[in-house]
């Protein structure tokens, strides 16, 4: 959908109860005092958008994009109206913390294996103090002293634009203890020692994402991007120099050889993706485009670790910055993801990349240009009330439920039910077999019973687990997996014990699909279960095919790693394949040719979208 389409669409919406004449200008939030980026707040004015104003005024509400750079109060989701959008999800910033994007890594590498091996392994301090000492011991003895020369690099969780990252040895651990703050946490990760080059300077892709939701997980990914570059020339040899080896732009903008025209690098310390990807062909052919069906892969993978434990979100999305390394096989590693990704232009790099992306990003969420008739728009109501609340916990993870609870008869066995571990805890692996569990004719007969005493929605959602408990498994809360459960005759679950979290239980009742399906609807008119392919240079990157319409995609994340694998298994294949004419020219001709083998490799039609830099 072009900038042009959405335009078109506000207009004949608008159109139906009067002119342009009338029409309020779409508002614009920044922060809580109105500070923001530059650049974000020149994209903004040339759609024609106007400045919030309403700060200690009584109109607090009028607004209709709220850009924050951190995250949103609980409370803020509950109150949102249907042409009101915010930059953040609800829990959409777990993997932007360090330590827990390497939890979740690191979590699900146990359960699916080698496709999440793309984390360099890490440690967490101060609690895994004695596992990391440990482990620089083992290589000390078990590498005949060449893993004393281990570089490790040290991390604080909660800050940016490297500051309180140092690298050192596993020999001088003790020594670098001086530098680590004990009252702080951290993370320790081994060091990637061989980075790919480009005339001898060590660099970093900063990849933009945009998440319209969670549930199900729609994901895009912004085709250009900005390699970040070290202002001096890579070495070992020389590890406390952090202009060699941290390619953060707000540090190297202050090292001495910034503004010096460096050997095919250039002034500054910043290319496009496109200068990257020129760089690649050069040298690597048909594998390079592997390389970024992986990195596409990695962002997919990433983002299916937090899906589980994030509630569906109506109007709202996430904008991250992917940092990711590639060394010298042309192995993408992931560093970190950022919440808020710089939107400063200190140089023609960021201008050229950042000024379109941001467009576009508006184009893609079907937020208007110039005017939009906010005050006549009447969108459709949602189908059942007090859905635009995304969740039924606060951030600090405390229930809130909207239903009353009655007293259940005396002498009922109550079974409660337990909250269930975060994220992937009771995932099981690709291959693991499943269990039939025998279930009692009672137990069914007990859940139909409460069931017809119970409100319509109540009596739903009570057979449809009627149902699932009759086939012996029930789908867990907090995971996509289902975990076994065992019935008894004198034991049932009485449909008065309501715990609102059909968010966290994917489509297993009536009333998760409806908040789910509310989620995907947004107030104006977009809907991400039918999401676009491309729009501009944003590409969607999952999922990969979509459902007929009015269909919700299958929320597993077994069955969605697994396709993830399929796919980097067919990229691997196209590339061998088609990559055997050496002769033929490396252009957008050849990748159109590589994009239709993999479309029918994967059995994907027109709707898959290939993620490639443009040349």
């Amino acid at each position: 959908m072009t900038m042009i389409s959405h335009k078109i669409m506000f207009r004949d919406i608008s159109s139906m109860d009067g002119s342009f004449d009338d029409d309020e200008p779409f508002i614009f939030r920044l922060n809580e005092n109105g500070s923001g980026p530059g650049l974000l707040v020149k994209v903004c004015a040339e759609r024609g958008w106007r400045v919030y104003q309403g700060y200690h005024t009584g109109l607090e509400e009028r607004w209709n994009l709220w850009w924050k750079t951190s995250a949103f109060p609980a409370a803020s989701y509950k109150t949102l109206g249907d042409w009101q959008f915010m930059n953040h999800i609800p829990k959409g910033g777990s993997i932007c913390r360090k330590d827990n994007l390497s939890r979740l890594l690191r979590c699900m590498k146990r359960i699916y294996g080698a496709v999440y091996d793309f984390s360099p392994p890490c440690y967490h301090l101060p609690l895994e103090y004695a596992k990391l000492v440990s482990e620089c011991s083992r290589l000390r003895r078990d590498e005949n002293g060449a893993g004393a020369n281990v570089v490790w690099i040290h991390k604080p969780v909660a800050q940016s634009q490297g500051r309180g990252i140092f690298l050192f040895r596993s020999n001088t651990l003790f020594q670098s203890l001086c530098e680590m703050n004990c009252g702080t946490s951290a993370v320790v990760q081994r060091y990637i020692e061989r980075p790919l080059l480009i005339a001898g300077y060590k660099f970093d892709l900063r990849l933009y994402v945009c998440v319209p939701g969670y549930r199900p997980l729609t994901a895009y990914m912004y085709a250009e991007g900005l390699a970040r570059f070290g202002t001096d020339k890579y070495t070992l040899s020389d590890i406390h120099n952090p202009y060699r080896h941290l390619t953060n732009s707000s540090l190297n903008k202050s090292g001495p050889r910034y503004a010096e025209c460096k050997d095919r690098i250039g002034s500054g310390c910043k290319w496009t993706l496109t200068q990257v990807r020129r760089a690649l062909i050069g040298r690597w052919g048909a594998a390079e485009w592997v390389v970024w069906q992986r990195i596409r892969a990695l962002v997919t993978l990433t983002l299916l670790a937090q899906a589980a434990g994030t509630p569906p979100a109506r109007n709202c999305f996430e904008f991250y910055g992917f940092d990711v390394l590639l060394d010298d096989c042309l192995k993408p590693w992931l560093l970190e993801v950022n919440l808020s990704p710089a939107l400063a232009s200190d140089c023609e790099a960021d201008v050229v990349v950042k000024q379109p992306m941001l467009h576009e990003l508006f184009d893609l969420l079907g937020l208007p240009m110039k005017h939009t008739g906010l005050a006549k728009l009447q969108a459709p109501p949602p189908p059942t009330p007090n859905l635009n609340s995304c969740s039924s916990e606060d951030e600090n993870g405390s229930t809130k439920s909207g239903r009353t609870r009655t007293a259940p008869r005396r002498g009922a066995r109550v079974r409660r039910r337990r909250a269930m571990p975060m994220h992937c805890v009771t995932l099981q692996g690709p291959g693991a077999p499943e269990k039939a569990v025998p279930s009692s004719q009672s137990t069914a007969g007990a859940v139909n019973g409460s069931a017809a005493n119970a409100p319509p929605d109540k009596t739903n959602d009570s057979i449809e687990k009627g149902k699932e408990l009759n086939s012996g498994r029930y789908k867990c809360a907090d995971t996509n997996s289902e975990a076994e459960v065992q019935s008894t005759s004198n034991g049932s679950i009485p449909a008065t014990e309501t715990v609102d979290e059909s968010w966290r239980g994917g489509y297993s009742t009536a009333a998760s699909r409806r908040r789910v399906m509310t989620a995907c609807h947004w107030g104006n008119g977009v809907k991400w279960n039918q999401a676009i392919g491309r729009v501009g240079h944003w590409v969607r990157i999952y999922p990969h095919s979509l459902p007929k319409d009015d269909e919700l995609p299958v929320e597993d994340v077994r069955d969605s790693v697994a396709q993830v694998s399929k796919f980097v298994r067919a990229a691997r294949e196209v590339s061998r394949e088609c990559g055997k004419d050496t002769s033929a020219p490396r252009d957008a001709a050849r990748d159109a040719v590589f994009e239709e083998a993999l479309r029918k490799k994967l059995d994907f039609g027109p709707h898959f979208q290939v993620w490639l830099p443009p040349f």
